[in-house]
């Protein structure tokens, strides 16, 4: 609580009013010269920002005591609470990726005296990893899981060491979106002498699968595309998409290249469309980051 003193008057100013205070001095004496009201800060970044934290709050709401626990040991020698570590991991990766794999409900179960089973919810399909060792945050040992979300995923430790103490992460590196598959292409109306070679690529966040191709031949001249001849592709959706880029590649006619067409399908007509982007190809290494997750550190003793 803070003490206000005016010329003409005292009060106590408290919580949301007192930090919203602005204070001149006169002779010496502090005094409330305004009282401010903060906007909401609306630039596209502060949205984001907002979002984020909102999106990673929500999502520590749905872990359990032992979650909650495990990210409190996880911090422990750090200026940081369980809670802001989960936060901070949570909005770091939701910064670079649209999604973040909650691992949650981690379950120690079945122990014996040199084995102990361990139990565990994925929000995203993938592979992880269950980290182990007899220290925390030092795991020299790992197990590969097949993760599946909405199912109960189990894994057995075994060859344990009797009566021991031992701590366990589960982690999982980034997974990215999967490039188009199946491509099908095939020219409509009359053919020509022209080869292309067209590429594909799946978008995410702005950021590109590495390309599929589709190589055409009979392909009518430049200026004979239209919406009675023209080249169909076609492709398997990718699940998480937002978009594909759509780019002509090569040709041995006087097609124009570059990045052709944005579709938030997964099909595409070339009827003669100029380049939005003339002369540019897609990168070779796939950018598209989609998903990732952790956990915080839990033990248990044999």
């Amino acid at each position: 609580m803070a003490k206000v003193t005016g010329p003409l008057f005292s009060i106590d100013a408290a919580g949301k009013f007192g930090d919203s205070m602005v204070f001149a001095k006169w002779k010496g004496i502090n005094y409330v010269r305004r009282h401010t009201k903060a906007t909401q800060p609306n630039t596209a970044r502060q949205k984001s920002v907002r979002s984020r934290f909102t999106e990673a709050a929500a999502m520590y709401q749905l872990l359990n005591g032992a979650d909650k626990a495990a990210w409190k040991t996880r911090a422990a020698g750090r200026p940081l609470t369980g809670y802001n570590l989960f936060m901070k991991y949570t909005c770091d990766t939701l910064k670079h990726m649209p999604m973040y794999n909650l691992i949650s409900k981690v379950e120690v179960e079945n122990i014996t005296a040199d084995t102990v089973q361990i139990s565990f919810d994925v929000s995203k399909d993938g592979p992880v990893y269950l980290q182990y060792g007899e220290r925390a945050g030092s795991y020299p040992e790992s197990i590969f899981v097949g993760a599946e979300a909405g199912e109960r995923n189990i894994v057995l430790l075994e060859d344990l060491e009797p009566e021991g103490e031992y701590f366990f992460r589960i982690t999982q590196e980034t997974q990215q979106l999967f490039s188009p598959t199946t491509i099908d292409s095939y020219v409509v109306g009359t053919e020509g002498d022209n080869a292309v070679l067209y590429a594909v690529t799946a978008v995410v966040n702005g950021k590109e699968t590495n390309p599929s191709m589709a190589h055409m031949s009979s392909v009518p001249d430049f200026a004979d595309l239209n919406d009675d001849n023209f080249v169909e592709i076609n492709w398997q959706p990718v699940d998480g998409a937002d978009e594909y880029y759509i780019y002509r590649m090569e040709s041995t006619g006087d097609h124009s290249l570059g990045l052709v067409a944005i579709n938030r399908y997964s099909s595409f007509q070339d009827t003669g469309l100029d380049p939005i982007k003339p002369g540019i190809i897609p990168e070779k290494e796939n950018s598209a980051d989609l998903f990732k997750g952790e956990t915080g550190d839990y033990s248990f003793v044999l």
